[in-house]
């Protein structure tokens, strides 16, 4: 069995394949939308690496369409599962737990 750090792994490689490569998927297509520009950009705390807030959208055939941000790819790709969005919400930091589970379902790695 796979730790979650391993499977967080294997998503963010599929993801980029995916993108890379559209016609090795069968059930889902994998998709990225430009950021517009009025967010500012992110530094990666981990490893310095500036992200624009692209979209990645996982639109498959039959569960419909996943929307994650370039920064949650990021850290799928640090092996990381949850992160801190750098927003206070009622004196609280926000953080942003991925599902793995579904990812998976969607990438038909389950």
């Amino acid at each position: 069995m796979l730790s979650d750090r391993e499977r967080a792994l294997r998503l963010a490689h599929a993801i980029e394949s995916a993108l890379s490569d559209p016609s090795s998927c069968k059930d889902y297509v994998v998709s990225r939308v430009t950021a517009c520009g009025s967010c500012p950009p992110f530094i990666c705390p981990e490893c310095g690496c500036p992200l624009a807030g692209d979209a990645i959208i996982i639109d498959h055939v039959r569960k419909g369409r996943r929307r994650l941000s370039d920064k949650a790819l990021h850290y799928l790709g640090h092996g990381m599962t949850s992160y801190q969005t750098g927003y206070i919400y009622q004196g609280h930091p926000v953080t942003v737990d991925l599902n793995l589970d579904t990812l998976e379902a969607y990438l038909n790695l389950s």
